[in-house]
Order: C-alpha cells, then sequence, then structure tokens
C-alpha cells in the first residue's frame, strides 16, 4: 500500500507540470485523490481519513463521486469510532442533498442502495435498511420453491 500511495504522489508531481490550467490540475488532484482512497479503504482509519480529507477540499465533481467517497470511508472506518462518525455525517450529507429531489427511479435506488451498502460496512444499520436487506435475501432465497401466504 506504501508502495501504491508513493507511485501515485510522484505522478501527480510529474502530470501536474504538464497541466496548463488551475481548473485541469484540480481536477487532476481530485482523481489522484479518489483513487488515493481507493487504495486505503483496506487499511487503517488514521492512513485513509488524509486523503478523504484532500478530497473533501477539492470539492465533489458529481453526486456519484460523493457516493463513492461516502462507500470507501464506509470500507475504511472498521474498528474506528472516528471512522463511523464520519460515515455516519457523509451519509447525513448525501441525505439533505437528495431529500425531496425528484430522480429517475434507477438513480433513487443506486443512491438508496450506495447509502444502504455504507450503512452495512460501517455498522451503522438502520431498522428501515436491515428491513429492506431482508427483503431482498428472501426474494432470491425463494426462487423455484412455492410462495407462501
Amino acid at each position: 500500500m506504501a508502495e501504491q500511495i508513493q507511485a501515485y504522489k510522484q505522478l501527480e508531481k510529474r502530470l501536474l507540470k504538464d497541466e496548463p490550467t488551475a481548473s485541469e490540475k484540480r481536477e487532476l488532484r481530485r482523481r489522484i485523490a479518489e483513487d488515493l482512497i481507493m487504495v486505503t479503504r483496506e487499511g487503517p482509519w488514521k492512513l485513509f481519513s488524509p486523503y478523504l480529507r484532500r478530497l473533501e477540499k477539492l470539492g465533489y465533481s458529481t453526486m456519484d463521486r460523493r457516493l463513492f467517497a461516502c462507500v470507501m470511508a464506509a470500507m475504511a472506518s472498521k474498528g474506528s469510532p472516528t471512522g463511523r462518525r464520519k460515515t455516519a455525517e457523509l451519509i447525513a450529507d448525501i441525505e439533505r442533498r437528495t431529500r425531496g429531489r425528484k430522480y429517475h427511479p434507477e438513480l433513487r435506488w443506486e443512491i438508496d442502495h450506495s447509502l444502504a451498502r455504507a450503512r452495512m460496512f460501517a455498522g451503522l444499520d438502520t431498522e428501515e435498511s436491515a428491513a429492506e436487506g431482508r427483503g431482498r435475501r428472501k426474494k432470491t432465497a425463494s426462487r423455484g420453491r412455492r410462495s407462501e401466504k
């Protein structure tokens, strides 16, 4: 993991020299930060959190990238109360931003599914998401069986 982090930092330094505008440099830094959170999600929270903070400072380019960061934070939060707290904050922020907005049903499902996965990874499962998960497992387990009513 340390070798990958160092390689990304060297790549970033080399590529930034070639970028002519500030916005292109910012986008390059953002993409490198996204790659770094993906690489460090398996390590301890202390290794992951500086790259998440960096990504937050650079800003998320889309809601998809915000959801990605949330799920990666949830995966990295294992065993860390600080990580779980930060993941809960990210989930609440996404819910606040999406509340009351009309989305295509598939996009709404993707947002809700990503948030449920983040809760599961971080151990923040609510009763609602647990019930939703039970319903899905029941459907897949009941294939080929008679339905009981």
